[in-house]
């Protein structure tokens, strides 16, 4: 086959042009870091790196999501462990009077005792985080409990948060299950009312009932139970909690590395490649030209 001038130009100037974008890929590569500037740079790894991003940004909303259910769930458990230390001294303060007293002064004194240790467990049933009451399930913008009854103005929506794909954890502890469960639709604690075993406790030291003063205290004894039950509960949360946030720490930094060296430019073999592409191209540049001088005189 006989070869040209126009074939031999042809030829030069293809190469030329393939290698002058070579050279502008890794000028590129250079100047932006990146490996997939656009789709069109590595349609398959752009899919990926796609998918990765799209997976670092749910792991960012898990994470917020555990942070925030850690802190109600402290929040959650202060007020529970206030709550078992206030049945305790209930327990004991009924226990002094177990069997009745023909003193009125001390009947008196524990009626005033009884009735500031159930204030306190309706200060610690109305426990805000910010501006929500943590008791009061949906209905958490006005305090849920009161003093008289029905006592719990609240109701038991569970709020569940996404920890991870696919997978929830119920951040709240309604407060009628823990303080008023008699009326709870859900009973996963006990069944027991406190509220209204305080009333009624106060109601039998008052009268001197010995049978109604006994009867309390082990509806106390079944209360203080229930709110260990609601504490253990919520312990279990916190530790599952710890575990989900270990693992998304896990999977973010997987994902993290994948993403880096899918992505990001090794710039000290960068430097290697743009060296001999520049000698290359312009070694090019150079035969082209000589070939280009050339004429029939230089075959005679």
């Amino acid at each position: 086959m006989r070869v040209t001038a126009n074939m031999s130009a042809e030829t030069s100037l293809y190469n030329i042009q393939q290698g002058r974008a070579k050279l502008d890929r890794l000028q590129e590569l250079t100047s932006s870091g990146v490996i997939v500037n656009t789709p069109s740079d590595d349609p398959i790894n752009t899919r990926l790196l796609l998918d990765i991003s799209d997976k670092l940004r749910a792991g960012d909303q898990y994470t917020s999501n555990i942070q925030k259910s850690i802190t109600w769930q402290q929040f959650t458990n202060a007020a529970l462990t206030g709550m078992s230390d206030i049945m305790a001294l209930a327990k004991k303060q009924v226990g002094t009077i177990n069997s009745g007293s023909s003193d009125a002064t001390v009947r008196q004194n524990a009626v005033l005792q009884l009735q500031a240790l159930k204030q306190q467990l309706l200060d610690m049933g109305n426990m805000q985080l910010g501006d929500q009451y943590i008791f009061g399930g949906a209905i958490n913008s006005t305090q849920p409990f009161s003093a008289t009854a029905p006592y719990y103005a609240g109701d038991e929506t569970a709020l569940n948060v996404e920890i991870s794909s696919n997978t929830t954890l119920q951040m709240n502890v309604p407060g009628n299950q823990v303080l008023t469960a008699d009326t709870a639709t859900s009973q996963p604690y006990g069944t027991t009312n406190i509220l209204q075993a305080f009333d009624d406790l106060i109601t039998a030291v008052n009268a001197n009932d010995v049978a109604g003063i006994q009867a309390g205290s082990l509806a106390l004894a079944a209360g203080a139970k229930q709110i260990q039950n609601a504490q253990s509960d919520v312990v279990s949360r916190l530790t599952r909690l710890d575990n989900a946030g270990k693992m998304n720490g896990n999977i973010r930094n997987t994902l993290e590395i994948v993403y880096s060296n899918t992505q990001n430019v090794d710039y000290a073999k960068l430097a290697v490649q743009l060296n001999q592409q520049k000698l290359a191209y312009e070694s090019s540049l150079s035969a082209t030209a000589k070939l280009s001088q050339m004429s029939l005189l230089d075959y005679l």
